[in-house]
């Protein structure tokens, strides 16, 4: 069964925020980074990651 662009977003969250140097300076935060590759809002991805969480 293929994942679901939902999961994708989730996981890929998930790894950009482990890698996430805030202290770096990085310009992008992990929700924007995933917002912009999949191309959507970033209050939807901040709900969809949610509903993902409680999964």
């Amino acid at each position: 069964m293929a994942q679901t662009p939902e999961r994708r977003m989730f996981l890929m969250w998930k790894a950009v925020k482990a890698r996430h140097d805030y202290r770096r300076g990085e310009r992008h935060s992990p929700l924007m980074k995933v917002a912009m590759r999949f191309g959507r809002p970033i209050r939807e991805v901040r709900e969809i990651i949610e509903v993902q969480k409680s999964r």
